[in-house]
């Protein structure tokens, strides 16, 4: 039902699709995805076209959400489509999960919400095959008569439980370990509650811990001081989960309590000439908080250290979200080039990206580097070949 038939893609303008108010939910409305939008870029076409449903009068998306989006970025005039045949709502949400289950970079808070449609799903497929297996017994049974195939539904239950374990199945769908799923599934349960008692603070801050680790998450949702935290954190006296357990555990509401490497601050006059009034916390010691800020003029990296009685700023959003991630990525590609890694460390201390740093790190995302040490090594090795023959000659 879900294969695609090129021979029924057509090409629509962008503005004719609406994306799946699920896949909204799920993953966000916008999304950053560099790696899909250097491929779409560097071919300016989208090669997988887009699955839409048409059964209720509008193109809705059910795939390629990020492909439309990038599409309409780069200001392309239609796009590929193929359209599904659904017979009900039911059907387009497994084909929505269906489709995106090999989603690259998906949170943990991601997984789950995926984890618990698919859920019921195998489920309920379980218990059709244990119907189906008690059914082919009980037709044995009448055939042969036969006193030992008097198998009860409990011990066809428990042995079809034995053989289609539903929480493997799910943790398989969603790439996670059995035991991470259950302890996360614990924690995606009592965010729900969280979220329906109204507490949003409180769903905030463990869905980005549990983003951040499944079992530390897992560990402070069993903690019998849990409700002590999360009032705190109603009370807006703190923003994360831990802070929330510093501040139960020890009472204190010291200065440096909310101040974390890698936030970004805003002060209100600029500390010295010719300064940027943004800066990122670059490390914390025993008396100091060190800033690191940029010289307007000369675009380079200054530190500050500050005590926290001293720091009239305020906290700011992370401005280079998208950028950080990038820089991440690549850090991981290119870690044991010294240059390379030095350069991107460096430039996580940065708060803005300038328009030449921006083409950096493009020009690392285009693989002409790669393609440049690879032709440097086939020269190597031509020359290396070449000096050979001569030492032979010779």
């Amino acid at each position: 039902m879900y294969n695609l038939d090129h021979q029924q893609v057509i090409h629509l303008p962008p503005d004719e699709l609406v994306v799946h108010p699920r896949l909204i939910e799920i993953y966000g409305e916008d999304e950053d995805r560099p790696l899909l939008s250097a491929s779409i870029q560097r071919e300016m076409r989208i090669l997988v076209p887009i699955e839409v449903s048409a059964r209720t009068g509008v193109n809705v998306v059910i795939a390629g959400k990020c492909r439309l989006q990038i599409a309409k970025k780069l200001g392309f005039a239609t796009v590929p489509v193929f359209f599904g045949e659904y017979s009900g709502e039911e059907e387009e949400l497994k084909a929505l999960y269906d489709f995106n289950i090999h989603r690259e970079e998906k949170t943990h808070f991601q997984r789950f919400i995926e984890g618990a449609y698919w859920e019921p799903q195998l489920k309920e497929q379980a218990k059709e095959r244990q119907r189906e297996n008690a059914r082919r017994l009980n037709d044995r049974k009448q055939l042969t008569k036969c006193s030992n195939l008097n198998t009860s539904s409990d011990d066809i239950s428990s042995q079809e439980s034995r053989e289609l374990p539903v929480l493997k199945e799910v943790a398989k769908k969603v790439k996670l370990s059995v035991g991470s799923y259950h302890k996360g599934k614990k924690v995606y349960e009592f965010i729900s509650q969280l979220k329906d008692e109204g507490k949003l603070r409180s769903v905030a801050a463990l869905q980005q811990e549990l983003n951040r680790s499944i079992d530390t998450a897992y560990k402070f949702v069993r903690d019998e001081r849990r409700e002590k935290v999360l009032d705190a954190i109603e009370r807006g006296e703190v923003n994360t989960i831990r802070e929330g357990n510093t501040l139960v555990r020890t009472g204190s509401r010291n200065p440096w309590r909310k101040i974390e490497v890698g936030q970004v601050y805003l002060f209100k006059k600029e500390p010295r000439p010719d300064f940027f009034q943004q800066a990122r916390v670059i490390k914390i010691t025993n008396e100091f908080v060190i800033f690191a800020f940029r010289n307007s003029k000369t675009n380079d990296l200054e530190t500050i250290s500050l005590r926290p009685s001293s720091i009239d700023a305020t906290l700011q959003e992370e401005p280079s979200v998208k950028e950080r991630a990038r820089i991440l990525r690549l850090l991981e590609k290119f870690g044991s080039i010294y240059p390379l890694r030095v350069a991107l460390t460096e430039m996580l201390k940065i708060t803005n990206l300038t328009m030449e740093e921006e083409r950096f790190l493009a020009y690392l995302e285009t693989g002409k580097y790669e393609e440049m040490i690879r032709e440097r090594e086939i020269e190597f090795e031509i020359a290396r070949n070449e000096n050979t023959k001569d030492c032979c000659a010779a």
